[in-house]
């Protein structure tokens, strides 16, 4: 009898601490979750916050690099002081854009605020929308068309969404279309319910990925198969909340280089218990339809042509934001720097090709060819590669640091950067680039046994090794000149002039007569030649002439130069 009760109040206490332990498993778990969901909401705040702070950066950057050269630079011309001003003020209402966009958001996620319902004609409505906008995208070369089934279609709608809905769509559909194209908002109703009316708003632009598709309407959405970032990640999250709250929807259809439609449904209907006040198209409600500010023409403020006689350092910029080229512009003085500018990839590649610049300084998110395809054609291009590459982009992770090194950049500056970082960033690349020119000529023109045994697979320094090698087969030939030296390296002349400028600091006639010369002290010193059959050797047949730029160049006379060779020897 003892040992049952025994045995029962072991199982008791086992039963017990059995229960004990899975309660405090349970506890530890359930806290460990807790945990969790807290780590991952704090993750989630965090991440909203970068994303925003990331946002606001680069137009405060803007605003306080510009109102810092209006404050410190006083020479700046009237032209150059509205145009400052006046990309302030954009930038200014930029940063007003995305604050009231959150709070719309914001707004419609918590509570929402009373709506101000009207009923009118909402397809005269989208129709001055899209008048305000065609303006705005005739700046750019882009056509947009309107067309409707139905003049008149009477429903209530609010004013102020339909409009935010619209400058979204219309907005993204000019940014991301390229020159030359169409954008058209065609309204018409569903065929499978008259009671829904279609808005659809189609571009030709570059289209969207099929991963990227199911996310634009995500918050701060940004990535992209392609390259190309989908705005800041707020307007389409916005719009689609407004149609929804308005028992909407929207949906796309896409594909990468084939253009977007934006497909907006919405309901058509005139409330039987409320009479809303009556919308016109002659009616000044207080809520303007977006009208963007007119882009500033930026084109005084950068060069078309190089001259060849011109000193300044050439830079080509290539950056889709014309406010960021005018700040970037905006740190380079004048006097000392030349700089071209575009805003794509393709047109950058032909630019390059035909003025060959000093340096190049490009953004990553660019159209037609972005900065990494860029980067990667000129450092494989002869003519290009001995052009530095500044990256500017505000990809900045380490993946994205990485891939842009990997392209061949000699430097990544993550937006928004210090002015002063991009000015030294651009004057050392400069310093170590003429460094290089000693080390290409000592490699290349052949004046002594020790710089003929010179090593160097650069690129450039086989550029300079055919160039030197086809100057030394034409040695004899009097009528070589630097058009047969360009058409032998398949290049023209002003392309030959820039790239033997850039990588040995002289015009293609002066290396052409430099390699000369240096044969002539070649043969000078180690030959009982005159000076004539020197001359002739090097195709020059008159000889007050050799002997002039022999002069020029060394200092001494051929004459004196073989005395002092002599010298030499016999010592």
């Amino acid at each position: 009898m003892q040992v049952d009760f025994q045995n029962t109040s072991y199982i008791v206490i086992i039963v017990l601490l059995t229960i004990s332990v899975s309660f405090l498993l349970y506890a530890f778990l359930e806290r460990s979750r807790n945990n969790r969901m807290l780590k991952r909401v704090e993750q989630i705040r965090s991440n909203i916050f970068a994303k925003i702070t990331h946002e606001f950066r680069t137009p405060l950057t803007i605003i306080i690099g510009l109102s810092k050269q209006l404050r410190e630079m006083k020479d700046l011309s009237d032209n150059k002081v509205e145009t400052y001003l006046n990309t302030i003020e954009r930038q200014g209402r930029n940063l007003s854009d995305l604050v009231n966009q959150l709070l719309d958001i914001s707004n419609l996620s918590t509570s929402p605020k009373a709506v101000e319902w009207k009923t009118g004609n909402i397809v005269t409505f989208i129709n001055m929308i899209c008048e305000s906008f065609r303006i705005y995208a005739k700046q750019k070369d882009i056509e947009l068309f309107f067309f409707s089934e139905e003049n008149i279609v009477e429903t209530d709608f609010v004013p102020d969404y339909i409009n935010k809905i619209m400058q979204n769509l219309l907005g993204n559909a000019i940014k991301f279309s390229d020159e030359g194209t169409r954008i058209y908002v065609v309204i018409e109703r569903s065929k499978s319910d008259s009671k829904r009316l279609i808005v659809k708003v189609i571009d030709q632009g570059k289209g969207i990925s099929k991963e990227d598709i199911p996310h634009i309407f995500d918050l701060f959405y940004q990535n992209n198969a392609s390259g190309e970032m989908i705005g800041n990640g707020i307007g389409l999250t916005l719009t689609k909340q407004l149609i929804e709250s308005i028992d909407g929807s929207i949906s796309v259809k896409s594909e990468l280089g084939n253009g977007t439609t934006f497909i907006v449904e919405l309901p058509l209907r005139i409330s039987e218990k409320t009479l809303y006040p009556r919308w016109t198209d002659n009616e000044k409600n207080g809520k303007k339809h977006f009208v963007p500010l007119k882009s500033e023409d930026t084109s005084r403020m950068f060069s078309k042509e190089i001259n060849e006689n011109d000193p300044r350092t050439t830079i080509l910029l290539v950056e889709d934001n014309k406010d960021i080229a005018l700040y970037v512009r905006s740190m380079f003085p004048e006097d000392t720097y030349n700089i071209m500018y575009t805003s794509n990839g393709e047109s950058a590649l032909e630019i390059a090709h035909e003025h060959i610049p000093d340096i190049v300084i490009t953004d990553v998110i660019i159209p037609k060819k972005n900065g990494y395809e860029l980067c990667r054609e000129i450092k494989s291009s002869s003519l290009l590669n001995h052009i530095p590459v500044i990256m500017i982009s505000a990809k900045n992770s380490d993946q994205d640091v990485a891939e842009g090194f990997r392209s061949g950049a000699d430097g990544y500056l993550k937006k928004p950067f210090q002015p002063e970082e991009l000015v030294i960033r651009v004057k050392n690349l400069l310093i170590a680039r003429n460094r290089m020119r000693e080390k290409y000529n000592r490699a290349v023109i052949k004046e002594n046994k020790k710089a003929e045994e010179v090593k160097d697979n650069n690129i450039n320094v086989e550029f300079l090794r055919h160039a030197t090698d086809i100057i030394y087969r034409e040695m004899k030939n009097p009528e070589f000149t630097t058009l047969i030296l360009a058409q032998e390296l398949a290049i023209s002349v002003s392309q030959l002039n820039k790239k033997l400028n850039a990588i040995t600091g002289f015009p293609s006639s002066t290396y052409i007569l430099k390699v000369k010369l240096t044969y002539a002290k070649k043969l000078l010193a180690s030959q009982n030649k005159s000076i004539g059959e020197v001359a002739t050797e090097c195709g020059i047949f008159d000889v007050n002439y050799f002997s002039r730029v022999f002069k020029k160049h060394f200092g001494v006379t051929p004459s004196q130069y073989r005395k002092l060779q002599l010298e030499k020897t016999n010592n």
